[in-house]
C-alpha cells in the first residue's frame, strides 16, 4: 500500500469516527430523552428473562411475570428505604440554602470584609490601597461562587419538583413496556433481529455479548467504590462525633455513586454552615474528610473502572472527563463503554 492509499484510509477513517461521533451525539442529546422509558423497560425485561432462563427449567411467562414483580418491588423497597432514612432532611436543607445564604453568610462574609479593611487602616495608604483591593476581590469571588452554587442548587430543587409529573409518566411507560416485552420477548427478538442486515446483526450480538460480560464488573466496582466511601465516612462522622453517623454515611454514599451530585452535595454546604455559624472546628474537619474521600475516589475509580473495562486507568479516566464534559452522566460511563468496545473489537480482530 503506496503513501497516496494509506492517506485515504486514514481519511476514510477520521470521516467514519466523526459520522459515528456526531450521530451519537445527536442520539443521546435528542432521542435518549424520548427513548430513555423504553429502553428503561427493555432492560428490565431482559433482566427477568435472563434470571427465569437461569432459575427455572420451564421458562413461562407466568414465571417472568412474577420475577419482573418482585424486581419492582426490590426497586420500591430500596426507594422508600432511602426516604426513611433522611433524603427528605436533606432535601429540606438543600430548599433552605437560598435564606441561609441571605441572612446569615451574606452579612457574616461583609462583616469579616470590613474587619479586615479595618484592621488594615493602620498600614500605609499604598499597602492598605493593595491590600483592600485584592480583599475586595477575593470575596467577591466568594460571594459569586456561593450565590451561583445556593442559586443552582435551588434550580435543581425546583426543576426536580416540577418534572415530578413527568418522571411519573416516564416510570408507567416503563413499567407497561416492561410487562409487554417480558411476556412476547422471542416474538420481539426475533422481529428485531429479522429487521437487520447480517454485518448489522453480527455488530449487534458482539454490542450485546460485551456488555453482558463487561456491565456486571462496572456494577461490581461502583459497588465497591460506594463502600469505600461508605467506610470512609463512617470512620469521619464517628470520629467527629456525628449522630446519627451510620445513616448519613450510608445517605452520602449512595449520593456518591450519582455522578452529578456526590459527597461535596451534602458535605461542602455542612461544613460552610458550620464555619459560618461558629463551629469552625467541625467545619475544617467536614471539609478536609470531603478532600480525602474526592482524592481517594479519583485516585481508585479509574483503575476499579479500567480493569473491569480491560483499559488503562489514564484512558478510562480521560474517556470520562471527555464523556461528561459532552455528555454529562450518560457520557461519563458511555465513553469508557464505548472505548472498551472497540478496543475488545479490535483485539479480536487482531486474533
Amino acid at each position: 500500500m503506496n503513501s497516496i492509499e494509506k492517506k485515504k484510509e486514514l481519511i476514510i477513517n477520521v470521516l467514519y469516527i466523526a459520522v459515528i461521533c456526531g450521530l451519537v451525539y445527536l442520539s443521546v442529546n435528542y432521542l435518549l430523552g424520548l427513548l430513555f422509558p423504553f429502553i428503561m423497560g427493555f432492560l428490565f425485561a431482559y433482566a427477568a428473562v435472563k434470571v427465569c432462563r437461569r432459575f427455572f427449567k420451564n421458562d413461562r411467562k407466568l414465571h417472568r411475570g412474577i420475577t419482573l414483580t418482585l424486581i419492582y418491588l426490590l426497586i420500591i423497597l430500596a426507594a422508600v428505604l432511602i426516604v426513611s432514612l433522611g433524603i427528605s432532611k436533606i432535601g429540606d436543607f438543600i430548599e433552605g440554602l437560598p435564606s441561609f445564604y441571605k441572612n446569615t453568610m451574606e452579612p457574616y462574609i461583609s462583616s469579616l470584609e470590613e474587619a479586615i479593611s479595618g484592621a488594615a487602616y493602620q498600614l500605609p495608604w499604598n499597602i492598605r490601597e493593595l491590600l483592600n483591593n485584592f480583599t475586595d476581590g477575593i470575596f467577591d469571588s466568594i460571594k459569586s461562587i456561593l450565590s451561583s452554587a445556593v442559586s443552582g442548587i435551588a434550580k435543581v430543587t425546583t426543576s426536580v419538583i416540577t418534572n415530578v409529573p413527568q418522571t411519573l409518566l416516564s416510570i408507567l411507560v416503563a413499567v407497561t413496556t416492561s410487562f409487554y416485552m417480558v411476556f412476547d420477548y422471542e416474538n420481539i427478538s426475533e422481529w428485531f433481529t429479522s429487521s437487520l442486515s447480517e454485518k448489522a446483526l453480527g455488530i449487534f450480538n458482539e454490542i450485546k455479548d460485551f456488555f453482558e460480560n463487561v456491565l456486571l464488573k462496572i456494577f461490581g466496582s461502583y459497588a465497591t467504590i460506594m463502600g469505600i466511601t461508605f467506610v470512609e465516612l463512617f470512620i469521619g462522622l464517628t470520629i467527629f462525633r456525628i449522630s446519627n453517623g451510620g445513616m448519613w454515611a450510608m445517605l452520602i454514599a449512595l449520593l456518591d455513586i450519582l455522578p452529578v451530585l456526590g459527597v461535596g452535595t451534602v458535605l461542602i454546604p455542612w461544613g460552610v454552615s458550620c464555619l459560618i455559624t461558629g463551629k469552625f472546628l467541625l467545619g475544617i474537619e467536614l471539609l478536609v474528610l470531603y478532600t480525602v474521600i474526592t482524592l481517594i475516589r479519583n485516585i481508585i475509580e479509574p483503575r476499579m473502572v479500567g480493569i473491569s473495562l480491560n483499559l488503562h486507568p489514564l484512558a478510562t479516566l480521560i474517556s470520562m472527563i471527555v464523556g461528561v464534559r459532552m455528555f454529562g452522566a450518560v457520557g461519563m460511563f458511555g465513553f469508557p463503554l464505548a472505548l472498551s468496545f472497540f478496543h475488545t473489537r479490535k483485539k479480536k480482530q487482531a486474533e
